[in-house]
């Protein structure tokens, strides 16, 4: 697998260990002080997801470091043709999506590549209700979107756009059907967001919006925690 996948020229090292998956990846990431996780997704779903959760998404939680999912329909690559020109960065800004917004801004440098940053609006998404004299939702809304804009501009460091192109957006809908909808969209070749999102216990019982990119996502997704 190591000779297909273009490991000539690097140095890999071969490992093999008994146990539980998920521990033990944590232990050997620890351990070895890694910088970074990669690993394929089933891009399974359903009740017994549900219910088991995939490997990937328990390291997901747990991991002490940035992790790399990569889709089972993503385009296969040799590693001298992998090129990050188009990067997805959803900012909701939390700690995490901070964090990750330093990684894809390093990353599109590194590739003379744009990144796009979404800021996906998820209050007052369902059917227009009626306006009425004390609270106008439309006007309400365009104060939202143009308030995350300016929120989104100010994260960029001056010296950045010198070094790549940086775009923002700012959409209404549900997170993670909009994530997926633009790195569609814009043909994103990777998608880099913070681990741990805005939320409560209700991320922990149905599942977060990064966990739901993952599962969904046509590109790698870089996870950054906080």
């Amino acid at each position: 697998a190591v000779d297909v996948a273009g490991g000539a020229e690097v140095k890999a090292t071969l490992a093999a260990e008994a146990g539980d998956p998920v521990a033990t990846i944590v232990d050997q990431a620890v351990g070895m002080r890694v910088d970074l996780i990669v690993m394929g997704t089933h891009g399974r779903s359903g009740f017994d997801r549900f219910l088991l959760g995939s490997v990937a998404e328990k390291v997901l939680r747990k991991a002490p470091c940035p992790i790399l999912t990569v889709p089972p329909h993503a385009p296969v690559m040799a590693p001298t043709d992998v090129a990050l020109r188009r990067i997805l960065c959803p900012i909701d800004f939390s700690p995490s999506s901070l964090q990750a917004l330093g990684f894809a801004l390093d990353l599109a440098q590194q590739g003379q590549g744009i990144v796009t940053l979404l800021h996906v609006i998820e209050w007052l998404t369902e059917e227009e209700p009626r306006t009425s004299p004390d609270f106008n939702v439309s006007e309400f809304r365009r104060h939202l979107t143009e308030d995350a804009h300016q929120r989104l501009r100010s994260l960029i460091p001056g010296d950045a756009r010198s070094r790549c192109a940086v775009e923002d957006a700012v959409v209404i809908g549900r997170a993670h059907r909009e994530i997926i909808r633009a790195a569609v969209a814009n043909q994103t070749d990777l998608i880099v967001m913070g681990a741990q999102g805005r939320g409560g216990v209700d991320l922990a019982l149905f599942g977060s919006t990064t966990q739901q990119v993952v599962r969904a996502a046509g590109c790698p997704v870089l996870t950054v925690r906080g």
